[in-house]
């Protein structure tokens, strides 16, 4: 099975979130990604497991 991997531009229209904001992210390493050369990537589908964990802990919080 191939992974879909995406570059920042593609992050920031999938998550609809800004460059700057993803690089925010990327800088305090809360957010899957890895480099090939100097390029972020990103695992769509780690990307999407990463999603669900914030869901997770934010119903968590909700509960408290």
């Amino acid at each position: 099975m191939a992974k879909e991997i995406i570059n920042i531009q593609e992050l920031s229209s999938y998550l609809k979130i800004s460059i700057p904001e993803i690089r925010k992210l990327v800088r305090q390493k809360n957010i899957p990604y890895f480099r090939i050369g100097n390029r972020l990537k990103f695992d769509l589908a780690n990307i999407n497991l990463w999603i669900e964990e914030l869901e997770e802990k934010n119903k968590k919080i909700l509960l408290f």
